[in-house]
Parts: C-alpha cells; structure tokens; sequence
C-alpha cells in the first residue's frame, strides 16, 4: 500500500500542474490583455487553447497508455508541456503566446488520465471512486493557486517569472517518474492498432457512452472553461468586486473542488453499498451544479463565497462519470474509455472559453470589462443546455442496449 500511495502521489503532482496552468490565464488575462493588447475574443482563444490541444490528443493518448503504460507517456508528455512553460515566458506575441499555450495542453494532456490509469493498476476496483476522487482533489489545489498565491506571487516577480517556476516544477515531476515509479506489467492482452481503434469506436458507439457524453460535454465544459478564465471577469463586472476580491472568491472555489471531489468520492462509494448506481450520483451532483449556476446568476441574497463554493463543490460531480464509465469495460480499456470522457469534457471546455468569449466581444466593451448582459447571456446558454443534456442522462436504457463490456 505504502508503495501505491507514493505513486498516487507522483502522478497526483502532475495533475497538480495540469490544474495550475490549465487556469493560471485567469489571474494572468488583464496583464496580458494589456501587455499584449488582446482582445476578449483573442483572451477567450488563447485560453481555450489549451483545452484544443488537450482534447486533440486523448484518442491517441488512450490507445497509448493501454499499450505503453502511465509512466512512459507521462513522462515523456511533460517534457512537451516545460518547452511549452518556457515558450510562454518568453513570449512578445500573440502567437509566441498560443503557442506556448498549445505545448502546454499537449504536455499536460496525460496528466489526469495517466493518474487514472495508474489508480485502476494499483488500487483495487472498489476504491476507485475514492481514489479518483482524491486525485481531483488535488488537481482543485492547483486551481487554488491560480487564486490568491498567484495574486501574492504578482507583487513580488513577473508573470514570465511564473512560467519559468511552472516549468521547473515540471521537470521535478519528470525526474520522480523515471526513478521512483517502477513500471507494472498489467498482462493486458496485446493488440494491433488496428483492433485498438475498433475498440475506441466500440465505446464512443456503446449506450452508456452515448448517454453519458452530452451533459459530460456541457457540465464540466461549462466548470472547466469557467473556472479557469471567465470566473474572474464575471466577478469583476457583475459582482463589482476588486481583484484582491476575486481573488479570493477564486481561491475559494479551488478550496471548494478539492472539499466537494474527495466528498463525491466517497458519497459515491458509500450510497453504492446502498444500492445507488454512481450514474446516479453523478447526476444529482450535477444537478446540483446547474442549481449553483442559477443562484449565482440570479444574485441570491447569500455570501459570495458561500454561492462560488457550492459551484466548486457540485462541480467536480462529473468526475465520476469516469469511476462509473471504466466499471462497465475490461480493465485493459480504462484509458481509452477516461480518454474518450476527456476529450469529450475538454471539447466543451474550449467551446465554452472560446464561446463566451465570442458573445463577450459582441456588446460592446471597455479597457478589458465587459456587459453584465453578455455575460448573463452566456450563462443563461449554458444552462438551458444543461438541462437537456441531463434530460438524456436520466434516460433508462433498453435492455437490448445494456452496456456490456468491450471484447478485443
């Protein structure tokens, strides 16, 4: 067990990074906007970014964590996202700017999956929603340090300075990957590419999956793409708070999705001995991420922090479409099946940065604020696709439809 725990906690510390650079724009987007003069649509582009290139590298990513294991990919992934850290410190441009961006998504893009992939071979099966769970838990502590520990570390070095930190931080986890993570030899049965993109179209094609995928898509699209850049404008122009302010607000929310992932986690474990389905608890808990949403939209008469820490909390209840999704396959396809969730999450979260940004730039706006009635807009959008995604999601399946586990 001693020896499990210690590699959670090494690919847990890559999950770590892939959280701070995946929201780090969002304390960084005034700088930028102003150094580099970019507008909302270019902020909203150059944030999602990351989200595109994560996205476009999950279907090979799976097929390659199945045949070469966590460790390689991770590993040899991260050293893409220090070139991409480094790019970005050294930027003058736009492009310089998106393409950092980019190296950073694909390096990072093995992060979660590849701490998944590790739980499913080193924890027994029925302490993966606990598991996967704690590591969320520790991607929300990234998040918490796009927060106010960024905010400090502004007032005493450069934004360039962050990125040169990030990618240190990088190559540490680099090095604890190649000499203290042994390689396990999981007896998966071997396969051509061939048969291994069949079965990747085998799961996109299954019921579950095609049930699951839209509020997957939208929900935590909608979380993601939020979370790590639009929160802070919309606390900025609808809120009326300061950046100390929102700053605080956000760390609260990464606080939030560190208390409310291991909590899924292990609710979900606990109401499955009842006879609950994780399905099931997925849903409610995302459910109770729309109800945030409204609440917040709707200026409820609450404290802030109490509001943006029910959004942390209910907003992580996705990730246990993945504990839910992986119990429905053989072991040997959990990471194209957490691969296949994540580029379908991260689609939407490019979407959703990319689209807000979109409709922000359509009112008219100034000196980096934006209309309160564009970025309600843009929330009102998002929950009405909420809601029918979830409508789908609580359909019952035939039983000619029942997922059945995928046979190479």
């Amino acid at each position: 067990m001693k020896l499990a725990l210690r590699i959670f906690f090494i690919f847990s510390l890559g999950y770590f990074i892939s959280y701070l650079v995946r929201g780090i724009n969002l304390p960084l987007g005034p700088l930028l906007s102003r150094e580099i003069g970019l507008s909302p649509a270019q902020l909203g582009l150059l944030t999602s970014f990351y989200f595109f290139a994560f996205a476009g590298c999950q279907l090979p990513l799976g097929i390659l964590l199945d045949r070469f294991g966590p460790r390689k990919v991770l590993a040899s992934l991260l050293a893409v996202a220090a070139l991409g850290a480094l790019l970005s410190a050294s930027a003058h441009s736009f492009g310089m700017l998106l393409l950092g961006r980019f190296f950073l998504g694909v390096g990072t893009s093995a992060c979660m999956m590849a701490g998944l992939k590790a739980i499913i071979a080193w924890f027994h099966r029925d302490q993966l929603p606990i598991m996967n769970g704690a590591l969320y838990a520790i991607g929300g502590l990234g998040a918490m340090m796009t927060g106010i520990p960024v905010s400090w570390a502004m007032g005493v070095t450069s934004w360039r300075m962050l990125f040169v930190i990030v990618a240190a931080m990088t190559g540490m986890v680099i090095l604890a990957l190649i000499f203290f993570v042994p390689e396990k030899d999981e007896k998966h049965p071997k396969s051509t590419l061939s048969s291994q993109l069949r079965d990747v179209a085998k799961i996109f094609r299954s019921a579950i999956f095609l049930r699951t995928a839209p509020l997957a898509l939208i929900s935590q699209g909608v979380f993601l793409g939020v979370q790590g850049l639009w929160a802070g404008p919309y606390l900025r122009d609808v809120s009326q708070l300061n950046p100390a302010q929102a700053a605080n607000i956000v760390t609260v929310v990464g606080f939030a999705m560190v208390l409310g992932a291991a909590g899924f986690g292990w609710l979900a474990r606990r109401l499955e001995r009842e006879g609950i389905t994780i399905h099931t608890t997925a849903g409610a808990g995302m459910l109770l991420f729309m109800a945030a949403q409204l609440l917040i939209m709707l200026d409820t008469p609450l404290p802030l922090w109490l509001l943006w820490g029910l959004y942390g909390i209910s907003g992580t209840a996705g990730v246990l479409t993945f504990a839910s999704m992986t119990k429905e396959f053989h072991g040997y396809l959990a990471g194209r099946v957490s691969t296949g969730l994540t580029f379908i999450m991260f689609i939407g979260a490019f979407i959703v940065q990319y689209g807000f940004g979109l409709l922000l730039n359509a009112w008219p706006h100034d000196n980096g604020s934006y209309a309160v009635s564009a970025h309600q807009a843009s929330w009102s959008i998002a929950l009405v696709l909420q809601a029918c995604a979830l409508i789908w999601f609580c359909r019952k399946l035939p039983v000619a439809e029942a997922p059945v586990p995928v046979q190479i």
